[in-house]
């Protein structure tokens, strides 16, 4: 029995965190308008498709002025400013955020509908009370499947209990999962966290044994990937790395039954959704839906948004970098092919993100598009765990929980302490000061 509990640790320790996560969310939203916080910021424009699609069938998204700036329980009414996520195209208005998360919020945009519609008084809008406090457990919801997938991972990749508890907890505390997870849950970062690790997930089950099942789920997540959030379509770089020792062996497979090609066609459905939906909102199939907004490939911002104290990568989440720095310490060349493709994957990911027109993404905690990507992060800090010595380890996890620590503290600090709030961030070390020093 003991034997059996120790086993199960790592997936009690997810679930212990999840309701930490719903016990936050519970305490966080206490009232009507922090309540609204839950659904704000770019999280209105991925969260707008679903009324739009299953209240008012309407995807020119016109109810922006009449509800949501008008009548809704989470707006302007009450002092929070609303971001207009609409995009105009020959007089015609598109969501400008794309469908990809929404599709995944569904369940629970569905579940609040119904209780509102059955069980109060509340208008059926999508934006009264009950839509802003269900939403709130999507982002809670999504971390949970996600961890369990990237434990299947781990195992995989034969990771012992201790390792995948250790691994779980320090990608946990020492990442962004925290803030889009809990205050903001409706954004796309939590949403695309999971695709990509249940992505990985069956890139492994494929690398391991060739299945046409496998190869269907890939395809069909590589365009579901795409529809979520366009740019992370980068995480198919990693796949010539992991499958580096059997390209010749699934192309004999391929070979032998040309029909299997035909597995690879999922990969069309999510993307020929998202053209419907343009077509019935503007007329046109294909569309660039954030007009003026791009990417400046010749200037990234490679420095700023991986250093800045204006949400760069490392000053909040310094433990993504350690396993970097200590690479000479746990290498070792079994796994050469997955640790090249890591990196450069990573890197291509972060000149890509840091060449957006505005680099720090706004207002958020750390880099948020990078959390989209931690399972990378993850199983760099599951490998070190796995292949250090005794003596190395005893090293190794002090310094990764010590940047766990000051994760949390800067989490805390910005969450509820009032800092790091006002651009460019210029309380960054006071914030750590105050939360440290001795009173």
């Amino acid at each position: 029995m003991k034997r059996i509990l120790l086993s199960k640790t790592p997936i009690i320790i997810i679930l212990l965190i999840t309701l930490l996560f719903v016990k936050l969310q519970v305490n966080k939203r206490s009232s009507q308008t922090d309540t609204c916080f839950n659904i704000c910021g770019d999280a209105r424009g991925y969260y707008a498709w679903l009324p739009a699609i299953f209240i008012y069938h309407n995807l020119n998204f016109s109810f922006f002025d009449t509800v949501e700036m008008k009548e809704a329980y989470c707006g302007a009414q009450i002092g929070i400013p609303i971001q207009d996520y609409r995009y105009s195209l020959e007089g015609k208005s598109i969501d400008k955020y794309y469908p990809g998360v929404s599709f995944m919020m569904l369940p629970f945009f569905a579940t609040a509908h119904l209780a509102t519609k059955f069980f109060t008084t509340y208008p059926v809008t999508g934006y009264s009370p009950l839509y802003f406090k269900i939403m709130g457990f999507s982002g809670i919801f999504y971390y949970f499947l996600g961890m369990l997938f990237f434990l299947k991972i781990l195992e995989l990749l034969k990771l012992n209990t201790l390792q995948k508890t250790l691994t779980v907890l320090l990608v946990t505390f020492g990442s962004n999962i925290i803030y889009y997870t809990v205050d903001a849950p409706v954004y796309s970062h939590i949403y695309s966290f999971t695709l990509i690790i249940v992505f990985l997930y069956y890139s492994f089950c494929l690398k391991n044994k060739f299945s046409v099942k496998h190869l269907a789920y890939l395809s069909f997540l590589a365009g579901w990937i795409f529809v979520a959030r366009p740019v992370n379509i980068s995480i198919v770089l990693f796949l010539p790395f992991l499958f580096w020792g059997n390209i010749k062996l699934m192309w004999g497979n391929f070979k032998k039954q040309p029909l299997n090609f035909v597995f690879m066609s999922p990969v069309l459905i999510m993307p020929l959704i998202l053209s419907v939906l343009y077509k019935i909102s503007t007329g046109h199939y294909f569309i660039y839906s954030y007009g003026k907004e791009g990417f400046d490939f010749l200037h990234p911002h490679f420095r700023e948004f991986i250093f800045s104290y204006d949400n760069g990568l490392f000053p909040y989440m310094p433990l993504l970098l350690f396993p970097v720095l200590f690479l000479f310490m746990w290498y070792k060349r079994e796994n050469k092919k997955i640790i090249t493709g890591l990196c450069i994957t990573l890197a291509v990911t972060i000149y890509i993100h840091s060449s957006w027109w505005s680099w720090s993404y706004g207002f958020s905690f750390g880099a948020r598009t990078m959390l989209d990507f931690l399972s990378l992060f993850g199983i760099m800090i599951g490998l070190s765990l796995k292949q250090v010595n005794l003596k190395r380890y005893i090293f190794l996890i002090p310094v990764y929980f010590a940047c766990c620590g000051l994760t949390i503290i800067l989490y805390h600090q910005q969450s509820h302490g009032g800092y790091m709030h006002q651009y460019p961030i210029s309380d960054y070390w006071e914030a750590i000061y105050n939360a440290i020093r001795i009173k």
